[in-house]
């Protein structure tokens, strides 16, 4: 039987946990009774979030089980810092979400430099390669676990020209998603990656404000997706209710890429921004 708290006695991992998706599903995995290890660049939130409550404040609220870690995943000593904090405060790891993404800039594909290539690639795949390699570890000792990376309908149809970079750093998560989880099967870990389309995240809005009723016109759900409508999909992800599903990728975008015929296959937006 089910209760309020199925991830009771786990714990997880939230990379780029401290603000929008990140905190988000930060807070769900908490709510769901894990305990969590938090990872940021700025543990803080940044400016975007300076008039809301640090993740560390909430998860204080919450009375939440918690340990917190600030570096830089794109670099793998600090990667293993991170994994010998998390084992020294809660000697195992249950769920991993690879959050961490972005893009260093806009580029289209034969704009874009190498210096630009390089930063988007290593916070969205070289951070999740990274993290999945050392997450494995405890996982297979335990012959469980559950990876969830964060991946983008970018990473499955080229939406805006001047992503490029981002859209192939996306497809890149997806395409390792499938590759770990044909590895990992056997140790009982599972690996799946969700793909959001146009979330509503405070930094996404003030980024794209000129936009929003365009993009809005093309999602046949007819609003941007919501930091919970993500969250929702974690929580799937990292209880039971998707131990037979692994190697998927589950889209969140409101129907924008599978049921709007005018969006596949084409750019959506050429500004550049």
């Amino acid at each position: 039987m089910r209760t309020d708290k199925p991830l009771s006695g786990k714990v997880a991992l939230v990379t780029g946990g401290a603000r929008g998706l990140g905190k988000a599903f930060t807070l769900r995995l908490v709510k769901l009774g894990a305990a969590v290890m938090v990872s940021d660049r700025d543990l803080s939130g940044g400016a975007y979030a300076q008039a809301e409550p640090t993740v560390e404040q909430e998860l204080d609220a919450l009375q939440a089980g918690y340990g917190l870690y600030q570096g830089d995943l794109t670099k793998e000593d600090e990667v293993k810092d991170l994994f010998a904090a998390l084992e020294t405060r809660f000697g195992r790891l249950d769920i991993l979400v690879n959050n961490i993404g972005g893009t260093a800039g806009p580029a289209t594909a034969t704009e874009c430099t190498k210096d630009i290539w390089d930063k988007t690639v290593a916070m969205n795949l070289t951070t999740t390669f990274l993290c999945s390699k050392y997450a494995a570890m405890p996982m297979k000792r335990q012959q469980s676990g559950k990876i969830i990376n964060i991946a983008s309908v970018e990473g499955l149809v080229p939406l805006f020209i001047y992503h490029a970079h981002y859209q192939a750093a996306k497809a890149g998560v997806i395409s390792l998603t499938r590759s770990l989880a044909l590895e990992l099967a056997s140790y009982g870990i599972t690996v799946n990656a969700v793909a959001p389309g146009c979330i509503g995240t405070e930094k996404w809005v003030k980024h794209y404000e000129p936009l929003i009723p365009g993009i809005v016109s093309q999602i046949p759900l007819g609003r941007l997706g919501s930091l919970e409508d993500c969250a929702k999909v974690i929580e799937f992800l990292a209880t039971d209710l998707s131990d037979y599903m692994t190697g998927e990728v589950i889209k969140i975008d409101g129907g924008m890429t599978n049921l709007n015929p005018s969006v596949v296959g084409r750019p959506t937006y050429e500004v550049r921004l």
